[in-house]
């Protein structure tokens, strides 16, 4: 039997308009930030690796708690921060409309279809990675269960090799600890996001070598706890980040 694809979610041109990125740079320098650095304050380290990448990446991390993305966003130079695009699984935060038109405003959030049809939304982002944008993906593409770092999925290796640009890795320390699956309410407790050297595609490396490679990098910066692996989902969850997002 035939599974129906999901209809292609459309990303509102407005979301890149120079007025929206201009009141998200003030929101999250006055709001997002200020309010993320209360309950967790940030220590960035080896943030100069970024500084050494002239033109639009895709910045990856392990993927331990939902406020990920704002330590990503808070941690990259302004170049970076207001031109990116934070990848979230369509079924998820753009099943309601309210969220996802937040999400949207405070940290730019992409849509990705997890059942199928992710194609087209790979080939946006490839569109947009062209014209110097960046993309930040979290790459096990769901929250760990355990903390620790889960198998990454290859779409941040078919976005780099297809688009001709950088995959900076990045482990992010403590956030499990704030925010994990589970809480609904975040408690006090610092946090770090380590960043590691740009991985350029090499000379006939594929998709799959290419991801693994960049896994191994995460781990590496995340020392004795990148030894450690995350617990797969049950067979057959309906994870709202469920096992086959991001391929």
């Amino acid at each position: 039997m035939k599974t129906a694809s999901q209809p292609p979610v459309e990303v509102p041109a407005w979301t890149q308009a120079g007025a929206t990125r201009g009141a998200r740079a003030v929101l999250q320098t006055f709001m997002v930030f200020p309010l993320m650095g209360a309950f967790s304050p940030l220590t960035v380290i080896d943030r100069q690796r970024v500084k050494a990448v002239k033109a639009g990446a895709i910045f990856v991390s392990n993927h331990s708690s939902a406020l990920d993305a704002v330590v990503m966003l808070q941690a990259l130079p302004n170049r970076f921060r207001f031109r990116a695009f934070v990848v979230a699984a369509a079924d998820s935060i753009f099943k309601r409309k309210w969220e996802a038109i937040l999400t949207e405003l405070l940290i730019n959030t992409f849509p990705i279809p997890r059942a199928g049809g992710a194609r087209p939304a790979l080939d946006r982002l490839k569109e947009h990675l062209s014209r110097g944008w960046s993309v930040v993906i979290f790459p096990e593409g769901t929250l760990s269960r355990t903390g620790n770092i889960g198998t990454f999925k290859k779409g941040a290796a078919i976005l780099a090799i297809d688009a001709g640009v950088p995959i900076v890795p990045a482990y992010i320390d403590g956030l499990y600890e704030v925010f994990p699956r589970f809480r609904r309410i975040p408690r006090r407790h610092p946090a770090s996001i380590t960043f590691g050297e740009p991985l350029y595609p090499e000379p006939g490396e594929d998709y799959d070598r290419l991801i693994a490679r960049v896994e191994q990098t995460v781990r590496t910066l995340a020392g004795p706890k990148g030894l450690l692996r995350d617990e797969p989902p049950p067979s057959g969850s309906a994870s709202a980040e469920g096992s086959n997002y991001w391929y």
